[in-house]
């Protein structure tokens, strides 16, 4: 008998899922020290089959508006049994108000109640919603400084280890939801006016609340030449599929990966050069 014919397949779909359910961590506790592998302990200790991704540690600290932007796509890539850890806590110890969440598509989000789950709730929407209180899910001795791990992550684990989600607290309402005021693109005659909405920080990429709907819309298509006035710098830029159709070091305007109006340097930092941050008011039109 041939190797082939007697070595079984690998295990795939949802039994291989449910043998090792996902756990999804961000955070903004970057990697300088052990944080991060504390609350992975933490999690393989209460759920030693989980499969726990890193979604990223690199949130600006405190920033829960980038936190958001970083979760939102969550439930368009994971499957849809995944869970989410998500901390963000600027008044950790002071504001015990972590919730969890269950999405219609069926993955599970927990977070403190501080507008991080804005998108979710806004483009995934919302099927139940409790606070983390039962003190099943929670460590039995919880740090007023370490929220994130003692009640947040470790709801998740439980979760992923078989706790059922109607176990881990009081239920409320989705409008109890604290929900982040998002900036939204608007028209004044030919001008799009936006904002900064996240620098990509490893190449100085600018991602704009200006949507490719919005462009459509005003009928700019790829190889239009734009107009754009932001952070007090003013440029014309064609609008490009991608890098590479620009000379190294140039500007250009692209659609990035989440729909959104972007601004860059072929191989540069767009922000550093031109001196832009998150918020900066974005005005385009076409030539």
């Amino acid at each position: 008998m041939s190797a082939s014919a007697s070595t079984p397949a690998p295990s795939t779909g949802p039994g291989l899922l449910a043998a090792r359910p996902i756990v999804g961590l961000l955070t903004d506790f970057g990697l300088v020290d052990d944080a991060v592998g504390i609350c992975k302990g933490m999690v393989l200790s209460i759920a030693p089959h989980a499969n726990i991704v890193d979604v990223t540690h690199d949130v600006t600290p405190f920033d829960i508006y980038e936190a958001g932007l970083y979760i939102r796509d969550s439930f368009r890539y994971f499957p849809a049994d995944a869970v989410f850890a998500c901390v963000t806590f600027p008044h950790t110890g002071v504001q015990d108000n972590a919730i969890g969440l269950r999405t219609p598509q069926g993955h599970t989000y927990f977070a403190p109640n501080n507008g991080l789950l804005t998108r979710i709730v806004k483009e995934a929407g919302v099927a139940e919603v409790r606070r983390i209180t039962a003190d099943k899910v929670r460590r039995p001795v919880i740090d007023p400084t370490f929220y994130g791990r003692d009640i947040v992550i470790s709801a998740a684990a439980h979760i992923a280890n078989g706790v059922p989600f109607s176990e881990i607290g009081e239920e409320i309402e989705a409008a109890d939801i604290v929900l982040l005021d998002v900036a939204q693109p608007v028209v004044e005659g030919d001008w799009i006016i936006g904002e900064v909405a996240i620098l990509d920080k490893n190449y100085g990429n600018v991602w704009t609340s200006i949507t490719r709907e919005f462009l459509d819309a005003r009928g700019i298509a790829f190889d239009a030449e734009l107009e754009i006035e932001i952070g007090g710098t003013r440029l014309t830029t064609p609008l490009r599929r991608t890098f590479g159709e620009t000379g190294e070091g140039e500007p250009l305007a692209y659609i990035a990966s989440r729909d959104q109006l972007g601004l860059a340097l072929n191989q540069g930092d767009f922000a550093a050069r031109y001196g832009v941050e998150r918020g900066h008011a974005v005005r385009v039109k076409a030539r």
